[in-house]
């Protein structure tokens, strides 16, 4: 979800915008791609960079 948002354009900020430039550039060679969500419950890795991304980004603050 929180990706969706960024690249929506809907919680922009410095690091947003380096990932959102970095998803436009794997996307762009890439002939087809589809975004979809998949409940953290079935995807344990993704949760885990999640966390660790939002952990960053407290200790920042």
């Amino acid at each position: 979800m929180e990706a969706i948002q960024v690249i929506q354009g809907l919680a922009l900020n410095d690091l947003d915008l380096t990932l959102v430039r970095r998803i436009n550039q794997i996307l762009s060679s890439i002939e087809h791609w589809i975004i979809r969500h998949i409940p953290k419950e079935d995807n344990g890795e993704a949760d885990e960079i999640t966390k660790l991304v939002q952990e960053k980004r407290e200790s920042l603050q």
